[in-house]
């Protein structure tokens, strides 16, 4: 019975053993971007243990963890996609595939549950080097909805990373007045500040302050009251100088977190976006005038704010294409902003505005979502190679690729 129980003893700490050799990834000889003060470091390495990064430097050493030699690649954290419809828009012309728009709720659309992590779209844009997916409601109204952020490493039960992060809202376009609908964004707050739950049924019908055929569920003053309360921002988009400037007296006069998306114009009101500590989104692969509300595009928009001192966070209008935001940040390098800080711009600044936790970066204690690059990332001629999320290596190839693969073989 006793040797039985050795033998036993014995057996389970081999298991353990080799479950904890499994745990444990080194990643050497990289060039590694690491999106924080350190910069870039030539020829490191990266040792990642239960799905976290342990350390970086050079020379390190495990004799528990499986190695993977890197030399000539490039290294930098998974890229982060704002406000994009990944996983809830497939094709946009056919309304059976799309779950980004409501009649029912406005700013209280949470699309949580309608993230569809099998997206065809998905591994399209994780083969482009975006690992986390920052998804909104898309609407012509005031209010689009509640965004949340997304992994994209299509798991049916873990691709939830944060719910409910911001609350976005559109200005320009429609036939409205922008400002009217700026009163009505005010209006809207005022109503939904005092709104408790048990006593959202009897005030929510409660319209005397706005005007007719405006009307919000509970859901909806709910989600404005998070805005009220400064737990969660209000992302407007915005392209004309006059009407940010607008929207920055806005959200002093109303004492709420606000991110400024498009700011076009942003350079000719950068100073007063950095005085209020207002970041903004940038589509820098944008940069003519589409609009009379983007006459004053310009090339250089993202070095001059940032040279303001304005939080610079890129993205891509285009959802399909939304790993495109690595060339947009690869066009405002060659017209003047630190090769750092558009990484920081994909990466870490925008972990930091919508309070991702342990993401953007490449540091001890953050997840490891960790992209291996042919190059340099922000070069369209750069591919990605490998891809690690919370670790683990997951598939870099879509289904274009792997139809290349198959035909281009026989």
């Amino acid at each position: 019975m006793n040797l039985n129980k050795k033998v036993f003893i014995g057996l389970l700490s081999l298991l353990i053993s080799s479950f904890s050799l499994s745990e444990e990834l080194l990643l050497k000889n990289a060039k590694i971007h690491t999106a924080t003060d350190r910069g870039t470091i030539e020829k490191a390495d990266i040792l990642i243990r239960d799905g976290k990064i342990v350390r970086i430097g050079k020379n390190i050493v495990s004799s528990r963890a499986v190695e993977k030699d890197l030399s000539g690649k490039v290294i930098s954290p998974g890229l982060i996609a704002p406000l994009t419809q990944l996983g809830i828009v497939e094709i946009e012309l056919i309304p059976e595939t799309r779950d980004d728009r409501s009649d029912i709720y406005s700013a209280g659309l949470s699309i949580d549950s309608a993230f569809n992590p099998s997206s065809t779209l998905i591994p399209y844009n994780l083969t482009g080097g975006i690992t986390v997916s920052l998804t909104s409601p898309s609407s012509s109204g005031l209010f689009s909805g509640l965004t949340s952020a997304f992994s994209l490493s299509g798991s049916l039960e873990e691709s939830l990373i944060s719910s409910n992060i911001a609350l976005s809202a559109n200005i320009g376009g429609g036939e409205d007045s922008m400002a009217a609908k700026v009163q009505l964004l005010g209006d809207s707050l005022t109503l939904s500040a005092f709104v408790e739950l048990k006593e959202c049924l009897e005030m929510h019908h409660n319209k005397s302050s706005l005007p007719d055929g405006v009307n919000y569920s509970c859901r909806d003053l709910l989600a404005l009251k998070k805005v009220v309360d400064k737990k969660i921002p209000l992302v407007v988009r915005a392209n004309r100088a006059s009407v940010i400037l607008t929207l920055i007296d806005f959200a002093k006069t109303n004492n709420i977190n606000l991110i400024i998306n498009g700011a076009e114009e942003g350079w000719r009101v950068s100073k007063q976006l950095a005085e209020a500590e207002i970041p903004v989104i940038l589509q820098p692969i944008d940069n003519i005038p589409n609009s009379f509300n983007e006459l004053g595009s310009r090339l250089d928009n993202a070095s001059l704010l940032h040279k303001s001192g304005v939080k610079i966070l890129i993205g891509s209008h285009e959802t399909h294409n939304a790993y495109l935001s690595r060339q947009g940040a690869g066009i405002a390098v060659s017209y003047g902003l630190p090769w750092e800080e558009a990484l920081k711009g994909l990466t870490k600044n925008i972990a930091e505005v919508f309070k991702l936790d342990k993401r953007g970066s490449i540091q001890p204690g953050y997840i490891a979502d960790i992209v291996i690059w042919s190059g340099d990332p922000l070069e369209v001629t750069s591919f990605v190679e490998q891809v690690y999320l919370s670790g683990e290596s997951v598939p870099a190839k879509n289904r274009s690729m792997r139809l290349k693969d198959r035909y281009i073989s026989q």
